[in-house]
């Protein structure tokens, strides 16, 4: 019973630092506190039920609907999986080096696992995209207004500001909150550990950091998917409840306006 209490509550802190991380994501666009959590809430358990993260089709549709902008629904949850990734990594590459290299009985084992590389090797290449897009907006731009007699140099042009909008978009979404947006996410990856391990001893399965890393490679078609189904089936579970419950306080919020 301790076990299964020590589980619900590492559930909840788990949701509570993606549903901060999502929610100074959003900041900006001042979505209602209840409004926002119901949109949390019904768009996650969408991507519980739905595999491979396809549910986030359903999350780009409820944010662009809130925010009336279609770019902030996919760009928010670019930036959302970008921060999730990076924390992630940070809990990847110690786990990697101080746990993992251990467990192989040859003389040079990987550094890093492969999922870990894949990680790193994505991140880097939107981090040098992004750094690279005002420079070298600010370059052509220069280059091409001098040529701009051409149809192809105003094609370009025009291609440049669009690129720049969504950049501008993305930068407003993470502006003055790149810390706090990292602090939660990191909390919501050790958090889920924590939850994980709880669920994998409430089972009797064994869990250690080859099983962790395994748990995220089955996320991604690769390895066994036991835990994962496990903590799939329970967070259904539960979000649902936790979806019911706040739409009946919600329902219960209106009513009382109703008779006031």
């Amino acid at each position: 019973m301790i076990l299964w209490i020590l589980f619900l509550a590492g559930f909840i802190l788990v949701h509570l630092s993606k549903m901060l991380r999502l929610y100074l994501v959003l900041m900006e666009h001042k979505i209602p506190f209840w409004e926002f959590v119901l949109l949390y809430l019904k768009t996650t358990l969408v991507n519980f039920i739905i595999p491979f993260k396809i549910g986030e089709v359903y999350r780009f549709y409820c944010i662009s609907r809130k925010t009336k902008h279609w770019q902030v629904g996919i760009l928010s949850i670019l930036v959302d999986r970008f921060f999730d990734m990076l924390a992630l990594c940070m809990v990847l590459v110690p786990c990697d080096i101080l746990f993992v290299r251990r467990m192989f009985s040859i003389a040079y084992p990987p550094l890093l696992s492969n999922i870990t590389v894949i990680f790193l090797v994505v991140l880097i290449v939107i981090v040098v995209c992004y750094i690279s897009i005002l420079p070298t907006y600010r370059y052509l731009n220069r280059y091409l207004i001098k040529e701009k007699t051409s149809s192809r140099s105003l094609a370009a042009l025009k291609g440049l500001d669009v690129v720049k909008d969504w950049f501008d978009f993305t930068r407003k979404l993470i502006s003055g909150r790149f810390a706090l947006i990292l602090l939660s996410s990191l909390a919501g990856w050790i958090f889920e550990v924590f939850t994980i391990g709880v669920l994998a001893k409430a089972l009797s399965e064994p869990f250690d950091a080859m099983i962790f890393i395994n748990y995220i490679q089955s996320i991604f078609g690769m390895g066994s998917r036991y835990l994962l189904s496990s903590y799939t089936r329970y967070s259904v579970l539960l979000m649902a409840v936790f979806l019911l419950l706040a739409l009946l306080v919600s329902f219960i919020g209106r009513c009382k306006k109703k008779v006031s």
